[in-house]
């Protein structure tokens, strides 16, 4: 399986809608959970994660443009072809 690494700044065409996303910032959706020792949402301790994407086109929310998506759920719509992601370049 390939590896994806989703970076601020990367675009994402979402080939069903025809409109253009722009990776905005990724965040932990349970950073301000309170957990109890006997609960766990990571076993590797990382983090559930979602990326803050800001949409374009003209069937984008007009009133929000934000929208979030987990990262696993990007990676799998990227892998199956819905989703096209293209890497920010680095100067």
């Amino acid at each position: 399986m390939d590896i994806i690494n989703l970076t601020p700044g990367g675009v994402i065409i979402d080939h069903k809608t025809g409109e253009v996303g722009l990776l905005m910032r990724r965040y932990d959706i349970v950073e301000h959970i309170p957990f109890t020792l006997d609960m766990s949402y990571d076993a590797d301790g990382e983090g559930l994660w979602a990326w803050e994407i800001f949409w374009t086109g003209s069937n984008a929310e007009k009133n929000n443009r934000y929208f979030p998506y987990t990262e696993t759920g990007l990676h799998n719509m990227i892998r199956a072809g819905t989703f096209e992601y293209i890497a920010c370049e680095e100067k």
